[in-house]
């Protein structure tokens, strides 16, 4: 049976913890992992009440990188659940209803940046 359903969109707030401090480098690998790869990560750890994903960056004890911890919330901004995703595991990740060419960097505002994300879910087979 085929999903007839249209398109989703998902609301991406991020920001990096207070001492964690990027250089311009550091900046710009962490917006291509918020654009590439981590729209990728979480499409299958999303409810269908899901319509936001509130993001805070830190760096990781352990292996020094990036550490994405998630709070995932419905359209009254209850919490679903929390996950926290190490970079390297994000990296590579597939997700065929991802459409990142239709999603877009919404912008910054009061601190925190915004991104509209699109997964296509016409023709693939419902779970």
């Amino acid at each position: 049976m085929l999903n007839k359903k249209p398109d989703r969109l998902l609301i991406i707030s991020s920001r990096v913890t207070e001492n964690y401090e990027l250089t311009g480098a550091g900046a710009k690998h962490l917006q291509h992992i918020l654009t590439a790869w981590f729209p990728r990560a979480v499409y299958h750890d999303l409810t269908d009440d899901t319509v936001r994903v509130d993001v805070v960056v830190r760096k990781g004890v352990i292996s020094k990188k990036n550490v994405f911890d998630t709070s995932f919330l419905t359209d009254d901004d209850t919490v679903i659940k929390n996950i926290s995703y190490d970079e390297d595991r994000i990296v590579g990740r597939r997700c065929d209803q991802y459409v990142q060419n239709k999603s877009r960097y919404e912008g910054q505002k009061d601190g925190l940046d915004y991104r509209h994300v699109y997964y296509s879910t016409a023709g693939f087979p419902l779970r």
